[in-house]
């Protein structure tokens, strides 16, 4: 099995330890250095070949998002923060997930298995609980007052509606009050995909893409952001033509 190199950068000790325990759990993810700081982690980066980097948003004398920034080349990152509101921001860098702290592992996990999907085309780890929840095909969700069920297969997009989502189902659309960020963790990973901070799209159903545009199964076309174009290029090319 494959090892994967991994930093945690956060000035807080106990939130290094926290992920670092997380970490423990998953084989193929080595931790290769706890950075208190951006120079810390600059060192660390010089140094080794690191795949992955944890990095705190709130840190001092240079944000993770400066750092971030500042890097010419950077290894797939996950921010992890106490603050929601830096959520949009990080959909605009070459950032995989965003955490909110204090981590949960199956939040952590989530994230982790997003950048083995980008590395490798396909997830290296089975997680027991997470195919559990995986293996259900449909969710529930609140609409006129009424429960309606809505099958993962159906969906060809969701996108954000200020305080609502909308679901367009291959025969009609769904919407319900709730967040597009609360449907990340409900979603399949392996079939879903964030491409813009207001549109999720089903992997299954897209048809092409133009430009800064998804073509989807039903004719719709749905943006993307520049970077996120970039990994969603990397996940749905397996052959390598694009």
């Amino acid at each position: 099995m494959k090892t994967y190199n991994c930093i945690i950068v956060d000035d807080e000790t106990l939130a290094q330890d926290l992920i670092e325990t997380h970490l423990k759990k998953i084989p193929n993810i080595n931790v290769i250095a706890k950075c208190h700081t951006a120079m810390e982690a600059l060192q660390a980066l010089n140094e080794h070949s690191i795949d992955i980097m944890f990095l705190d948003i709130e840190m001092p004398d240079l944000t993770g998002i400066e750092f971030l920034k500042s890097l010419s080349k950077s290894p797939y990152t996950i921010f992890t923060t106490a603050y929601s509101e830096y959520a949009l921001e990080s959909y605009e860098l070459n950032v995989v997930d965003y955490l909110l702290k204090p981590v949960r592992f199956d939040r952590l996990f989530k994230a982790i298995n997003k950048v083995l999907t980008l590395l490798k085309g396909h997830n290296l780890v089975d997680n027991p609980k997470q195919k559990d929840i995986e293996s259900d095909d449909y969710i529930f969700v609140k609409s006129d007052y009424k429960a309606v069920r809505i099958h993962f297969k159906d969906i060809v997009f969701v996108e954000s509606l200020q305080k609502y989502v909308q679901f367009q189902l291959k025969d009609k659309k769904v919407t319900s009050l709730m967040s597009l960020s609360s449907l990340v963790d409900v979603l399949p990973s392996s079939t879903f995909f964030r491409c813009q901070k207001s549109f999720i799209v089903n992997l299954s159903k897209i048809e092409g893409i133009d430009g800064n545009q998804l073509i989807m199964s039903t004719g719709y076309k749905v943006p993307v952001s520049r970077n996120q174009k970039h990994h969603l290029i990397q996940i749905i090319d397996k052959n390598k033509l694009l």
